[in-house]
């Protein structure tokens, strides 16, 4: 019992303690606000429709070969994506926007072009780059736009000889080279102490000569043609027929006679040896003199070697330059004008001559050239080399005329017949 009223007391006792603390937390009541009229609101008022602005920027497209691609870790991308971006910051109601595709064949650039005009013209590029050959297909089926016109008068001064020849097609330029590569010759600076550039030279040095005598597909390889153009041979008569003469051949051969008697040119090295790169690779056993191609050495060897022009009979420098061609898609004339700063750009000599440099591929221009970070021997040189370039051969004129050459280099260099034998059975073939 006693226990029972303890804990009524205690009950009654928190009873008043939380009645305490409730009260003590309710605010007090607030005295009541006097009546006011609201102020009236004036209505909204209606909207009105706004025109929807048009775009600010402009889209400036170029399609781009695999080989010169600014989105892959490649020598001269990072240098490409800058220019790119400075040319947006230049023209800010322009946005260049680029597309890489396969360089050849199915899905190649050439390729997109024919599908795309028929089936989506609305995807084209403003800008295309070609090889020469694409590009004469092109144009022909009437994808390209005439340059005419449209290159500045100063640019079109600064290229090399060879260059407009790229993209010309009749009396009209459908095309302005970009980059450019070749063949030309590694040497062992300690074994010469200038370039050797015509056959004496070659001759009188003892040294090996590693050239590609095997050829592609039965086809001599153009160090062959080279040789054969340095001797004052044509390949096309008045009526644009291939040819060959058979003074110039005979010379051709005779000399091959002479460094293969002289072990200058080793028959069974050469006949095993059918590109560049495996020539480089023989050139990297014993000093002497290889045919190298020009990107292969401008980012590979021109460190252990010195570069020199083919060597021919006459020492003047002779090369068949082939590359990457700028070409004009877009028919409408702000937009060619547009992508026309866009190569003025992509050509300044300031940048240029660096990108370039960089990637191993020559440069078309003068101005370009003299951009390169290398000693005035060798820009001297690069210079005659390109000096002397011309445009690469006619498919037409290879495929007639590279078999009977390569016919005649391998007869001449297994023994089974003289020069002169060699070259009236190649002259007589073509006939």
């Amino acid at each position: 019992m006693q226990t029972e009223r303890i804990h009524q007391v205690l009950r009654g006792a928190l009873s008043g303690l939380v009645l305490l603390l409730v009260t003590a937390c309710v605010p007090p009541v607030p005295a009541p606000t006097p009546f006011t009229s609201p102020t009236p609101v004036p209505p909204s008022p209606t909207p009105t429709a706004t025109p929807w602005p048009g775009p600010l920027m402009v889209p400036l497209t170029i399609w781009l070969p695999e080989e010169l691609s600014p989105h892959k870790e490649k020598a001269g991308a990072d240098l490409l994506v800058t220019r790119l971006a400075d040319f947006g910051a230049v023209h800010p109601d322009l946005q260049v926007q680029v597309i890489v595709k396969k360089s050849h064949g199915r899905g190649g650039l050439l390729n997109f072009l024919k599908t795309a005009s028929i089936a989506a013209p609305s995807v084209l590029p403003d800008l295309v780059v070609l090889d020469p050959a694409d590009l004469r297909v092109a144009a022909q089926d009437g994808l390209l736009q005439p340059l005419d016109g449209l290159i500045p008068p100063d640019l079109e001064a600064d290229l090399f000889p060879f260059a407009p020849q790229l993209g010309q097609m009749g009396e009209t330029r459908f095309g302005l080279p970009l980059v450019a590569k070749l063949q030309h010759l590694a040497y062992s600076p300690t074994s010469f102490s200038a370039p050797p550039v015509s056959w004496n030279d070659v001759l009188s040095a003892g040294l090996p000569l590693f050239f590609p005598a095997v050829g592609q597909n039965n086809i001599a390889d153009d160090f062959t043609f080279i040789q054969y153009l340095g001797a004052g041979g044509r390949l096309m008569d008045e009526g644009g027929n291939p040819m060959l003469e058979e003074g110039p051949l005979t010379a051709v051969l005779d000399f091959y006679a002479q460094a293969t008697a002289t072990g200058v040119i080793s028959p069974l090295v050469a006949l095993s040896l059918g590109s560049t790169e495996e020539c480089w690779a023989r050139f990297q056993e014993e000093e002497g003199m290889a045919v190298v191609d020009s990107r292969w050495f401008w980012t590979e060897g021109e460190r252990t070697a010195e570069p020199g022009p083919i060597p021919t009979r006459d020492g003047r420098p002779v090369a068949l330059a082939e590359g990457w061609v700028l070409a004009l898609v877009t028919a409408d004339p702000e937009r060619q004008r547009q992508a026309m700063a866009l190569v003025a750009w992509l050509l300044d000599p300031g940048w240029y001559g660096m990108w370039t440099q960089s990637t191993g591929y020559l440069p078309v221009t003068r101005s370009g050239l003299a951009g390169w970070e290398v000693s005035v021997e060798r820009r001297e040189v690069i210079g005659a080399i390109l000096a002397g370039a011309r445009e690469p051969l006619p498919h037409p004129v290879r495929e007639r005329l590279g078999p009977p050459l390569q016919m005649a280099l391998e007869a001449v260099l297994r023994g089974h017949q003289s020069p002169a034998e060699a070259a009236a059975r190649a002259v007589q073939s073509v006939r």
